[in-house]
């Protein structure tokens, strides 16, 4: 779980999902739902801060060229 101060989770979302690169919001167990982690927000994490979290999830199929379009992905998205 990534925290982005400023930035809202679901926007950030839709434009990663415009680059096919697919994250999701909140727990797993809440999987398809945009809301707060309950979890952040059970252990403090105030609800504007928790709603602009995203789950990453990296499996063994994933290639180290696929974490480097993220992470620029990522940077173009939060810094313009």
């Amino acid at each position: 779980m990534f925290l982005f101060h400023g930035v809202d989770g679901a926007k950030l979302l839709e434009e990663l999902d415009k680059r096919e690169i697919c994250v999701s919001s909140g727990s797993a167990c809440s999987a398809g739902f945009i809301k707060a982690s309950p979890v952040l927000l059970e252990i403090g994490v105030p609800i504007s801060l928790a709603k602009s979290s995203i789950r990453i999830t990296f499996g063994k199929y994933n290639t180290i060229e696929e974490v480097r379009e993220f992470i620029k992905a990522l940077k173009e998205i939060i810094i313009y």
